[in-house]
């Protein structure tokens, strides 16, 4: 009878045990959570932000005055990145030449390659070939009005250099392993594609410069 009441004591006491886990877990549950300094709102450890009233907070809880942060981002400072002249939308100088030096990269080993099988070149020329293939373009897209403008002429440019590759190889004499007429049919193929993409990139750019769709609309302060 002793033992059995030795064991009864000891379930007991295990029970009470496995009890007490439960409890210390919901006191860390609670202690894990704070309230908002602002509204009372019960928020989780580590926020550092109170959904409820929008307070931003520190580390350790404490509200974080952003008073010094009004303002920050207002003022004749600011870059501007679209104008707007005699009704059209123009993207800021900064931007095109960034946009012209992007859009006409593709454009500069292809002038190599057309320059190099009119005259070779050596390891001297074939920089400032190269250079010159991209620069010089470049320069002349940048004074589009958009970037979308001057992706669509940059296509345009592709399309006479596809163009003028069949009779690059021809004028240089060099032997090739597929029939000349095939090369001719390819380049026109990829030329025409190319003015085709140009056109519609024209009339996407046209559009965004008189604002019948409102391009870097976001861009623009009030």
């Amino acid at each position: 009878m002793t033992d059995r009441a030795d064991d009864g004591d000891a379930t007991e006491g295990d029970g009470a045990a496995a009890a007490d886990p439960d409890s210390d877990a919901g006191g860390d549950a609670e202690a894990e959570s704070f309230p908002c300094p602002d509204c009372g709102e019960s928020l989780p450890a580590g926020a550092r932000f109170c959904p409820h009233c929008e307070a931003a907070l520190s580390e350790d809880g404490a509200p974080v005055d952003l008073s010094e942060l009004d303002g920050l981002f207002d003022g004749d400072d600011q870059p501007e990145f679209i104008t707007v002249e005699g009704g059209e939308r123009r993207a800021s100088g900064t931007v095109m030449v960034i946009a012209g030096l992007a859009v006409s990269i593709p454009l500069a080993p292809l002038g190599l390659f057309l320059v190099n099988t009119v005259q070779p070149l050596t390891v001297w020329t074939a920089p400032l070939v190269f250079l010159g293939s991209w620069l010089g373009p470049a320069a002349f897209l940048a004074r589009a009005r958009v970037p979308a403008e001057a992706f669509a002429r940059s296509l345009y440019f592709v399309a006479a250099g596809t163009a003028l590759i069949p009779i690059g190889l021809r004028v240089s004499g060099n032997d090739l392993s597929v029939a000349f007429g095939t090369v001719m049919f390819v380049a026109l193929v990829i030329a025409g594609l190319a003015v085709l993409l140009g056109m519609f990139m024209h009339r996407q750019a046209s559009a965004r410069i008189t604002g019948e769709r409102r391009a870097f609309e976001d861009a623009r302060r009030d």
